[in-house]
């Protein structure tokens, strides 16, 4: 069966992106108490409305909506896993750009990592905001991550200058020609907060996760252990149906001859990594930048 889309990102390590006492203050921020009825777009295997449910009103109703047909039929243990918590759970197929939802349906709507896929982030929350009742949250959750080619590891804190700025240059020719075919913006966190003021959206809110998971020796933490696995799935770039050298070629030939002088240049990056972690010389404090963007649907 073909893998459903971000499926290689669907492993254990997704289970570790978030510190508990975070989610509750960020409950605490956002009255999450006060929401019954959620929208959760680009839900996947409902990651991120499972951390939610306990902390909106009870009895909860979690609607999640996919554009992936593999992720919109109806599975079992997510279904169970609401039950447990005495919640009701529907599945839809549908798309972030046209809601297949009336007006004013839902009490909150949501996403994690969706609005790095999608073509027009604007029209997404513009959406989020005709669904969601007047005076109902919308919170997004969504990165940065053009920023992790300028933290340091064991294994570049002695890159020179140069050498920094291919890798760099590298990275954000993928991210814009991934925006250039439609397919997102790998760092569209930064803009949330302006699209939803150009919305129209109130009381925003505006933080960012304290999450890091440090790599050190010897590695047993059960994070640490998720995330190594999660490393061997290969680049966060490439998909089934794409990979870098489509994305430098959005640009025509313009950048090719910097493609394959990198790769000639660097071919063994994530070999490196594998190998110093195997001998217990890697080490990093395993930051990120994700944002938590929320704001009120005017009443």
């Amino acid at each position: 069966m073909q893998q459903g889309h971000s499926e290689l990102f669907f492993t254990d390590y997704r289970d570790f992106w978030w510190n508990k006492d975070f989610l509750d203050l960020t409950a605490k921020r956002l009255q999450l108490y006060q929401y019954q009825h959620i929208l959760d777009i680009g839900c996947g295997q409902c990651h991120w409305s499972k951390l939610l449910v306990d902390y909106l009103a009870y009895p909860a109703k979690i609607t999640g909506l996919d554009n992936d047909p593999k992720w919109s039929k109806n599975p079992w243990d997510t279904w169970e896993y609401f039950n447990s918590k005495q919640a009701d759970f529907d599945l839809v197929h549908g798309n972030a750009h046209a809601l297949p939802f009336p007006d004013n349906s839902f009490d909150m709507v949501t996403c994690q990592t969706v609005l790095i896929h999608v073509k027009d982030p604007l029209k997404a929350i513009e959406e989020m905001k005709r669904v969601v009742r007047p005076g109902g949250l919308i919170l997004c959750v969504e990165p940065n991550n053009r920023i992790q080619n300028l933290l340091q590891t064991s294994l570049t804190e002695d890159r020179s200058i140069e050498e920094i700025m291919e890798h760099v240059q590298y990275a954000l020719i993928c991210e814009q020609g991934k925006k250039r075919m439609g397919h997102g913006d790998n760092s569209v966190g930064d803009l949330i907060p302006g699209f939803m003021q150009q919305l129209g959206l109130v009381e925003l809110n505006v933080s960012l996760s304290d999450k890091a998971i440090a790599m050190y020796p010897p590695y047993t933490l059960e994070e640490q252990q998720a995330t190594m696995n999660q490393w061997k799935q290969g680049s966060t770039w490439q998909t089934q149906q794409y990979n870098d050298k489509d994305y430098f070629l959005a640009f025509g030939e313009k950048y090719l001859d910097f493609f394959y002088r990198y790769h000639e240049k660097y071919p063994h990056t994530d070999k490196q990594i594998h190998s110093a972690i195997s001998t217990q010389h890697y080490h990093a404090a395993g930051g990120a930048l994700m944002y938590l963007v929320s704001g009120l649907k005017p009443w």
